[in-house]
């Protein structure tokens, strides 16, 4: 009962880049063209709420389900009858960082959700991956 896609990518920003961009949520629009705006608290803590709006889509609430410093940072929607969940790891890799993102879709609905919006986020996951990677990288040079 459960649909998951993930990507990784590595790259030269640390771990602490990576999560300082994952918990801007000024940063969300500009590293997923799916999402029109994000409002949360930096503090990002498991248990935490906020809101995500994407484009063509009324806001959703978010509560964040999985948050390990510098590690590891999950935040998860509920929907009818499923549970769409964004993970996000970051580790280090020899001289340099696997950054990854993913898509799981939980539920007795898993396979309706998969079609209608987990296929459409899963094809976008490299570029989101690519685009954290570089904006953690400017993000240090500022």
């Amino acid at each position: 009962m459960t649909w998951t896609r993930r990507h990784s990518q590595l790259t030269t920003a640390t771990t602490a880049q990576v999560w300082d961009r994952w918990t801007d949520p000024t940063t969300w629009q500009v590293d997923d063209p799916g999402v029109a705006w994000a409002q949360f608290d930096p503090a990002v803590r498991e248990g935490a709420t906020g809101t995500v709006k994407n484009h063509g889509t009324p806001p959703q609430r978010i509560t964040f389900t999985r948050v390990e410093h510098e590690r590891a940072m999950d935040f998860a929607i509920r929907l009818p009858l499923a549970t769409l969940t964004v993970t996000h790891d970051v580790e280090p890799d020899g001289e340099r960082t696997r950054l990854t993102h993913g898509v799981t879709i939980d539920g007795p609905l898993h396979r309706v959700y998969a079609m209608l919006v987990g296929r459409k986020l899963a094809r976008g996951l490299p570029a989101v991956v690519r685009t954290v990677a570089a904006g953690a990288l400017q993000g240090a040079a500022r």
